[in-house]
């Protein structure tokens, strides 16, 4: 009995320490893991200026003896390719391959195993493992009904359960994903609850996140996009893998994307997929771009990849233009010329990251043909802050908890980098001038910056900034302490418009920046009949049967951020599908930088309230309101958050990719509707219009109904 209660409580005490080891993985021993405290400049995320120098992108290089590996092997049928992972041995000495093969282009994919000792010359070794063709002398890993789409294979030694020291994920048919546990990477077993995910097709990748410490998974999803049907990104994350919540969206393409297309036909910009990976103290994403022609089902067209950057793994930023492929195509008649697909994240090796990808000598659509090679770059050289003969200048935002010696990854063999360190206002801290700076004149990717008598940043407590000057030289990136926070950047001026109706009533009373200036456009009066006012004595008649152009238009409103709100009050006078706010000027689709949120209160062309943002269409839940009564109708936009309202309840929340702001072509407008035979034209009596440059709370947004906008503001 004694030894049953002791046993007992040995067995909590291990399924305890287990959880809680699990929860707070001490994620560096993992083999797929590339963060460390590096600060890049691969985006302006820790820069407040730059002068005189400019950021530019640089592709990987791709190896000279490509294709490093063909598909050779009966099994494989001279067709494979990488939706995969490439990681280090255990031991340090070598590196091993899972890569996936498509015989005979079969609706059955197979998972296969490669071993290398340099990196270059991989072998397939005869696992003993799966059988094919009556014989299991081959290196096939899981195939037909266990699996074989994709392997995204993960090093987990904080599990403390030895057959779950590696996971892999990977779709069977039918579009269901399966979480797998192994102890060597070579035999795989499904893990209990079998279906551990669904959505994003066949083009999804998974990642453990060790900033974060959970799983997360990249996607594809479905949305119309300047008015055509796209393949884009979602995201979803977990700590339980036998539970996943849905993608959500993340990334689309945007206008420029498109500017390729010309001519007729169906053309436009999908992202296929991305490599998405923890990357020091940030996030990289190589993002598969898909220029698709031809309808769709039958998309032909090219795939090759460009870079995102990311600082919380959810709110990504894409390139500066022009933007170039990270790894692009090669030349006409190569092997790769068709489409390259990376995998699941590159691997550091000293200097150098190394990139395994798969490629394609035809188009998407139009046949298979695969092979796998390498490509490399320097550690840290996405992109890099380049200065010519004229000095530049890069000065960064205030840095908190900077500590000992400050490390950068430069190139100044033909000219030179000085470094001055500032107090965050601006002025240079006694002995950090740049006078005193020793210069630095060659090319390494770990310099320490000394002074003449100092070699490690001040130990004060307060922000610091950094100011460096360059001639003739780039730097790629920066160490300056475990734990650097950007220190909280003052709030930009934003659109703050509040239009009551009242006496001057067309004065904004929110005046704050004298930017938001009100239009009417056509026959627009003041009402003071009181059932037609929501708030005080006066409300606007907008939308009349004998004027088509019939608006208010709000200026300086173009610039709405990364955060805003659109709200008023609304009664409609034909309940029929009408733009409350809108900056589309009816050329074509709703592009990227037009905005439209409009309504039906009928609920038929429109279910409910319908937001176009960013090119992508969102609706709220369903619902209808022709009863001839005022209604408060808001949306807000939290960085891709969105949610709706009605009198002050939330009908939904919807998400669009954040990281970008929203910045639009045209000033937004209440009620526009300036295209003949398009009946969108809104027809109500309106009544505290409101454009602010920040999202309001449920609880603020419920005052805005009961109080009316004076009493909030």
């Amino acid at each position: 009995m004694l030894f049953t209660l002791t046993l007992n409580r040995w067995t909590w005490i291990v399924a305890f320490l287990s959880i809680a080891f699990t929860a707070t993985a001490a994620s560096n021993d993992s083999l797929n893991d590339l963060t460390g405290h590096w600060r890049l400049f691969v985006d302006d995320h820790y820069i407040a200026a730059k002068n005189n120098v400019s950021r530019n992108y640089h592709p990987f290089n791709k190896h000279s003896d490509n294709p490093l590996i063909v598909g050779n092997k009966p099994w494989e049928d001279g067709d494979i390719y990488l939706y995969g992972t490439v990681l280090p041995s255990e031991d340090g000495n070598g590196y091993r391959m899972w890569y996936q093969a498509l015989p005979g282009n079969s609706d059955k994919p197979a998972v296969l195993y490669a071993t290398s000792e340099d990196g270059i010359h991989w072998e397939k070794p005869e696992l003993g493992v799966y059988p094919r063709n009556g014989s299991k002398s081959n290196n096939i890993l899981l195939a037909d009904d266990q699996g074989g789409f994709m392997a995204s294979v993960i090093h987990t030694p904080w599990d403390l359960n030895p057959s779950g020291k590696y996971k892999m994920f990977s779709m069977r048919q039918g579009g269901k994903w399966i979480a797998h546990r192994s102890s060597d990477g070579i035999h795989w077993q499904d893990m209990p609850g079998e279906s551990i995910s669904s959505g994003g097709s066949d083009s999804a990748q998974f990642l453990w996140d060790p900033h974060k410490k959970q799983y997360v998974k990249f996607g594809k999803v479905i949305r119309y996009v300047n008015g055509t049907r796209r393949r884009c990104i979602g995201r979803a994350s977990t700590k339980d893998l036998s539970s996943w919540p849905k993608l959500k969206l993340v990334m689309a393409p945007d206008t420029y994307d498109d500017r390729w297309v010309e001519g007729v036909g169906v053309r436009r910009t999908s992202l296929y997929g991305v490599s998405a990976f923890a990357y020091e103290s940030m996030y990289i994403g190589l993002l598969w771009i898909f220029r698709a022609t031809g309808p769709e089902g039958y998309l032909i067209g090219p795939l090759y990849c460009e870079i995102v950057t990311s600082h919380d793994g959810t709110h990504w930023q894409r390139q500066e233009k022009e933007r170039i492929p990270m790894l692009p195509l090669g030349p006409t008649g190569s092997w790769d010329d068709g489409m390259v697909l990376t995998a699941t994240q590159p691997l550091l090796d000293g200097d150098t990251l190394k990139l395994y990808y798969g490629g394609f000598d035809e188009e998407h659509s139009r046949g298979m043909n695969g092979k796998i090679g390498l490509a490399t770059l320097r550690k840290d050289g996405f992109a890099s802050l380049d200065a010519g003969i004229d000095k530049g200048i890069v000065t960064t935002k205030p840095l908190s908890n900077t500590k000992g010696q400050l490390h950068i990854n430069y190139d100044a063999r033909d000219g030179g980098l000085l470094v001055e360190v500032l107090d965050t206002q601006g002025n240079v801290i006694p002995g950090y001038e740049r006078s005193n700076c020793h210069k630095l004149t060659e090319n390494s990717i770990n310099q320490i910056v000394t002074w003449n008598d100092k070699n490690s940043l001040p130990t004060n407590k307060n922000p610091i900034r950094l100011r460096l000057i360059l001639q003739n030289a780039s730097v790629y990136s920066f160490m300056a302490g475990e734990n650097i926070r950007v220190s909280k950047r003052p709030p930009k001026i934003t659109p703050a418009a509040l239009f009551t109706f009242e006496s001057q009533w067309t004065q904004d009373k929110l005046d704050r920046d004298g930017q938001q200036q009100i239009s009417f456009i056509g026959k627009i009066r003041p009402h003071a009949e009181k059932p037609n006012v929501a708030f005080g004595n006066r409300a606007a008649s907008i939308g009349s049967p004998w004027c088509q152009l019939n608006y208010i238009k709000i200026n300086g409103t173009r610039r709405l951020g990364r955060k805003f709100t659109l709200a008023l009050y609304v009664k409609f006078r034909d309940n029929t599908h009408a733009r409350l706010f809108s900056s589309y000027d009816n050329c074509g689709p709703i592009m990227y930088k037009d905005l439209v949120f409009d309504c039906d209160p009928n609920g038929q062309t429109v279910p409910g309230l319908r937001l176009v943002c960013k090119g992508i269409e969102i609706s709220s839940n369903p619902v209808s309101f022709n009863d001839n009564k005022y209604h408060h109708i808001a949306v807000t936009y939290d960085d891709g958050l969105v949610q709706f309202f009605m009198d002050g309840k939330n009908i939904g929340t919807r998400h669009l990719p954040g990281g970008e702001p929203v910045v639009l072509k045209r000033d937004l407008c209440v009620g526009e509707d300036p295209t003949l035979g398009r009946e969108e034209q809104l027809r109500a009596y309106v009544d505290d219009i409101l454009i602010l440059g920040r999202t309001l709370s449920a609880p603020e947004i419920r005052k805005l109904h009961t109080q009316g906008a004076k009493r909030l503001f």
